[in-house]
């Protein structure tokens, strides 16, 4: 970003006001908070000219922006996919697994992890929960990073799921990985800002196969 040339944008919010801003500079996290905190406090994320976009994301150009919570349908969407996120960075730390995937699904999330040894059982969900409980107060923040397809085989060649993904799904020289804390994933996004905004969870099930 620090290599992008910044220049004055017109964000148009859904109400047709028109708010001036910086491309490559300001995010729409910045233009929440400029209309109000308790607006910035509860937005899960953004949609720039129709596209979902995470907070914290510098604006590119003159954009249309709309500002999701949790009530939207796509806001919930995305709530849940960072929740798996924090789900599976607990699951690596605990268990040292390879982990699949992590999406969204009505009404929660899950997130599939192959174990060569061992599994996870119901006697397990407190440690889980706990560590869950640990990630959210840290609020890491969820980083987005744009890689070339070929660093992104190397580092992730210890996971064959992950490497296949690579291989059958990104037809493009680059693609995105997200990162919390010690995790990074393979991840379009977008996501919430940090894991402090998971401010409740809880593990229902666990299933194997």
């Amino acid at each position: 970003l620090a290599a992008k040339t910044s220049a004055p944008i017109t964000v148009t919010l859904p109400d047709g006001k028109q708010v001036p801003a910086e491309s490559w500079k300001t995010t729409p996290y910045q233009i929440a908070a400029g209309i109000s905190k308790g607006l910035a406090d509860n937005v899960v994320i953004a949609k720039v000219n129709k596209v979902l976009w995470d907070l914290d994301r510098p604006l590119e150009e003159d954009c249309s922006l709309e500002l999701l919570k949790f009530e939207d349908k796509e806001g919930e969407q995305v709530f849940w996919h960072s929740s798996a996120h924090v789900l599976g960075e607990a699951l690596e730390r605990l268990y040292g697994g390879c982990l699949c995937y992590g999406p969204p699904i009505e009404g929660g999330f899950y997130y599939d992890m192959h174990l060569d040894q061992g599994g996870v059982s119901a006697v397990d969900h407190p440690s889980i929960e706990g560590l869950m409980r640990n990630i959210v107060k840290e609020r890491q923040p969820f980083e987005r990073l744009e890689l070339p397809k070929e660093d992104l085989l190397r580092m992730f060649q210890y996971n064959p799921f992950k490497v296949r993904i690579l291989q059958e799904k990104v037809q493009t020289p680059t693609t995105t990985v997200y990162r919390c804390g010690p995790l990074i994933d393979l991840c379009r996004g977008p996501h919430v800002r940090h894991t402090g905004k998971v401010k409740a969870l809880h593990v229902t099930k666990n299933s194997s196969a």
